[in-house]
This record gives structure tokens, C-alpha cells and sequence, in this order.
């Protein structure tokens, strides 16, 4: 197969322009790819885009979630999901333009996506039949992100290794204790779930549309402390006590 010469520029959705702290896949997403297609470039490179427990893009939680604080809230307010009150609640004093202040990140998507969550739910009649639709269709890794985030956020974001034993082993009666007791938690990180691959898809159509390939990169790390060690134990080189020397990416 012959492939065509193409060049493109590397640039993390991060280090997009944004009024919320942090670059997102919102309408500066847009205009970077429109300025691609100015400068003839062919290719973006946006590096990982999965959801991390430190500030770095190769220490992920999973193999196939998207991190949401890449999510737009300009894109929220479009689809009602927020209102403009909402967004002006921001608070921006300790936003830096030289760096990202991701406590305070975390903080403001997590209020934001709440807000969205609840009217998504109480003003949508298909909320449940959109989120089942969207979660079979992502059965394979989603049902267990969602459980593990529910999970780690019930233990204070502590390392599933810390966690009870029944939890840490995977034993099925404790597992479905928590899906009983924290339904709604769970619904709560499939819809952000659901709203990141829209939003995702919706830029990687404009950018397939306007001829850009949108392209990641070659090496998928995976943090100890994530769903996949979590759920695939028995993969992973571990001790008897579900530890493992980690391996820290900068």
C-alpha cells in the first residue's frame, strides 16, 4: 500500500485557548482544525485523551474511557445541559493562563457535569433508554469503569488495592451490593461517559469532514491504580497482596 506524504502538528487538547482552565473539545477544538486546513496540514496529533488520576496523560484510569475534563462546557450549554448562570458560578480566580490548576479543574468540571447530570435526567423522558443504549453498546469495558470509579469515589480515591478485600478480589456479592446502593452513582459516570463520546465524535467528524485525521499516539500506559488492573488481576505481574513496582511516566 502506498501512503502519502503528510505532515501535521502535535498539540494536547489541554493546550488549546480556553476560559475554563484547561483546553476542551469545545469550539477552540474547531478552530484549531480549521486552522490546519488553512495551513495545509493534514494531520493532529493529540496525544492520550484518557481519564488520569495524576497529571499525566500516560498514567491512565482506563484503556478506553475519555477523561472528562476535556469535556466542553460551551457544549453543555448547547445541548441545554447547563444554563449560562451555570457557567458564570465559575470560579476563575485561581485559573492561571502558564499552567493548568488541576485540583481546581476537577473541582469545576465535577460541578458542572452534576448539573448536567441532573437535568439530563429530569428533563429528557428517554434519559434511561439513551444511557442503556449507549452502555450496551459499550458493555465490554464500560460496566466495569463505572463500577470502579463508583468505587474508588465511595473510598476516597484511594488505590483499589486499599480497598476491602470482598471489593479488591472482585467477589461478586460485594460487587452487586454496590450496584444496588450506588445505582445512581453509576448511571452518573456512564452519562459523562456518554457526553464525552459525543462530544468526541462530533470534533473527529468536523475534523474527518474538513479532510484531518485526527491521529493519538503509539505507547498506551496503563496506571496500576486503574479499572484494567483492577479487572484483569490476572494479567498483570502482582504479588500476593495485588501490588506492583509502578512505573511513573512524566
Amino acid at each position: 500500500m502506498q501512503l502519502k506524504r503528510s505532515s501535521g502538528i502535535l498539540l494536547h487538547i489541554t493546550s488549546l485557548p480556553s476560559s475554563y482552565g484547561i483546553g476542551d473539545v469545545g469550539p477552540e477544538a474547531f478552530k484549531f482544525i480549521d486552522f490546519l486546513v488553512e495551513t495545509k496540514q493534514k494531520l493532529w496529533q493529540t496525544l492520550p485523551i484518557y481519564p488520569i488520576n495524576s497529571p499525566s496523560p500516560y498514567s491512565s484510569l482506563s484503556a478506553f474511557a475519555g477523561n472528562s475534563w476535556l469535556i466542553s462546557p460551551d457544549k453543555l450549554l448547547e445541548a441545554n445541559l447547563i444554563s449560562k448562570d451555570d457557567l458564570k458560578s465559575i470560579d476563575r480566580s485561581k485559573f492561571n493562563n502558564a499552567y493548568v490548576n488541576f485540583n481546581e479543574i476537577k473541582k469545576n468540571k465535577e460541578k458542572l457535569l452534576e448539573k448536567a447530570y441532573l437535568n439530563f435526567k429530569n428533563n429528557n423522558e428517554q434519559s434511561s433508554e439513551i444511557l442503556n443504549d449507549f452502555f450496551q453498546r459499550e458493555k465490554y469495558w464500560i460496566d466495569n469503569f463505572t463500577l470502579f470509579m463508583t468505587i474508588k469515589e465511595k473510598y476516597k480515591n484511594s488505590t483499589w488495592s486499599d480497598w476491602p478485600e470482598p471489593l479488591r478480589r472482585r467477589e461478586q456479592t460485594a460487587l452487586q451490593r454496590i450496584r444496588k446502593l450506588k445505582k445512581d452513582r453509576i448511571k452518573y459516570y456512564l452519562f459523562v461517559q456518554y457526553i464525552f463520546d459525543q462530544q468526541w465524535n462530533d470534533l473527529k467528524k468536523y475534523a474527518n469532514d474538513s479532510n484531518i485525521k485526527i491521529i493519538g499516539d503509539i505507547p498506551m500506559y496503563i496506571d496500576y491504580d486503574s479499572v484494567d488492573v483492577w479487572a484483569n488481576s490476572h494479567i498483570f505481574q502482582l504479588d500476593h497482596n495485588d501490588t506492583m513496582k509502578p512505573t511513573v511516566i512524566a
